[in-house]
């Protein structure tokens, strides 16, 4: 995530990748989702799925197909936290804090510098990591609930050495079945490279170590280029320049937030504030939705226009190939005689001044002298780990106005590339249509692999369709592109 509105006029820029339109968002761009524009896209996906006049072949079935379903995912209940309306980001301070020196927070949610980021949950996993030793004296059992990236390089910091020598005793505990949190890297039947359904990129690879790392876990990156293509409602490609305008203006906006007095929504803030009068309603709606509401998770309908796009990562970035849950197996190799206990549910955690009890969801009983929970944000708000006694208002308030982004991704395999467009990232103007930003992400893999990303509102409606509709969605969308001659 960067920290102002991606620039897409820039070459290699970073994005936000944990990264569509509200069905709240202001009149001014909501209404486009029904406008009569869309009946060109409709007509274009209907001439395209039937083969139109052009000599171009259809979209092939794909090979295989991938699908991210975060909102549905218990042990995650989203993809990344984000700054709604009214919230700041001392709340993720707030949650951050520990509570009577037994009960510690880290993951990407509690980190003030690159939320919603793999180098954000390690970085929190690294800062929890000086706060239980500063707490701490020898000889201490440590519980760790969450084996994501916030957890293992808790458990490796621990462990280590790095404090004065001291190597503590940690027992992980993790719900699913396998490491890695949100790092999920699978492998269709048969094929040989790895589907990112969780984090694909390396943000920011000056600002932080998480290449190095990467690079040491022998896991394959490439350089990824977020030079786009974008297709007009017509099946025309739109200059280079078509976003700048709207991007200017919702800067311009949110920068007249900040000088307001009470925060606001940034889709009313771009309204209020005057800046997307002259603005083409189209090319804002496109930008709001591709680099806005991917980006974050959110539309610009729930985001703080004056604090959301704040936050974020700056620098290059890099898209992993060689599957990033490796990395996870990497740091638990590291770690010298961690107890890792995978498929285990927490209900309960308790804590006093003598130390900390966890009740698993099948009654199991765990003790130890300090705990520090993980969890993604979702988990936490959903409420499906009670804590006796109940959480400081402060951390209650940190839990409850965050927000709880959703990106979801679907990615197909092909045989061979159907397509002549060099650009790797493509768009198509298509208000109330989902799928309509794409990665041409094979660079780097033996296999010939497209994603998709679709965010906030839209993510959560196609939560609820069928592999099917999906798939097939999916395809009409790319189907589009061949159309134009892409």
């Amino acid at each position: 995530m960067g920290g102002k509105p991606y620039d897409v006029r820039g070459g290699l820029v970073e994005r936000r990748q944990l990264l569509r339109m509200g069905a709240t968002g202001g009149a001014w761009w909501a209404t486009l989702a029904t406008a009569g524009g869309c009946s060109s896209q409709r007509d274009a996906e209907r001439n395209a799925t039937r083969g139109s006049t052009s000599t171009r072949q259809p979209v092939p079935e794909p090979t295989a197909m991938v699908r991210t379903n975060w909102s549905k995912d218990p042990w995650a209940r989203g993809s990344y936290s984000y700054l709604p309306v009214g919230a700041t980001p001392e709340l993720r301070r707030a949650l951050g804090t520990p509570i009577g020196d037994r009960l510690f927070f880290a993951g990407e949610a509690t980190d003030l510098g690159d939320p919603g980021t793999v180098h954000g949950a390690r970085a929190s996993g690294m800062r929890v990591a000086t706060q239980v030793a500063a707490a701490t004296g020898t000889d201490e059992t440590l519980l760790i609930i969450g084996a994501g990236m916030a957890g293992l390089t808790a458990a490796f910091e621990l462990s280590a050495g790095r404090f004065a020598g001291r190597r503590y005793r940690v027992r992980l505990v993790e719900a699913r079945d396998r490491l890695g949190g949100r790092l999920d890297s699978v492998r269709p039947a048969g094929l040989d490279t790895y589907a990112e359904r969780g984090a694909s990129w390396v943000h920011g690879i000056e600002t932080n170590e998480l290449d190095t790392l990467v690079h040491e876990a022998r896991i394959d990156t490439v350089p990824f280029d977020y030079r786009q293509a974008t297709l007009g409602l017509e099946g025309r490609r739109l200059p280079t320049d078509y976003l700048d305008e709207p991007a200017d203006a919702v800067e311009q906006a949110a920068a007249w937030a900040r000088r307001q007095g009470a925060d606001q929504a940034l889709a009313d803030a771009v309204e209020a504030s005057g800046f997307a009068e002259k603005v083409d309603q189209e090319a804002l709606e496109h930008y709001l939705t591709t680099e806005v509401t991917d980006e974050y998770g959110a539309s610009a309908a729930r985001l703080s226009a004056r604090w959301a796009l704040e936050e974020g990562s700056e620098g290059t970035d890099l898209l992993v190939v060689g599957g990033y849950s490796n990395l996870a197996r990497h740091l638990a190799n590291q770690i010298p005689k961690v107890d890792v206990r995978l498929s285990t549910p927490v209900a309960e955690v308790a804590y006093d001044p003598d130390g900390v009890t966890v009740i698993t969801q099948t009654d199991e009983t765990l003790s130890a002298d300090r705990v520090i929970v993980t969890v993604p944000l979702g988990v936490l708000q959903a409420g499906d780990i009670s804590f006796s006694p109940a959480l400081s208002e402060d951390h209650q308030t940190a839990i409850d106005d965050l927000g709880m982004g959703l990106l979801d991704k679907v990615i197909l395999y092909f045989d061979t590339p159907f397509w002549q467009e060099a650009a790797p990232m493509w768009t198509r103007v298509a208000p109330g249509h989902p799928f309509r930003e794409w990665f041409n992400t094979s660079p780097g893999l033996a296999d010939t692999q497209l994603t998709a990303l679709t965010g906030g509102d839209v993510a959560l409606a196609w939560a609820e369709k069928t592999d099917h509709q999906v798939q097939a969605a999916a395809l009409a969308a790319l189907a589009t592109f061949v159309a134009a001659g892409w």
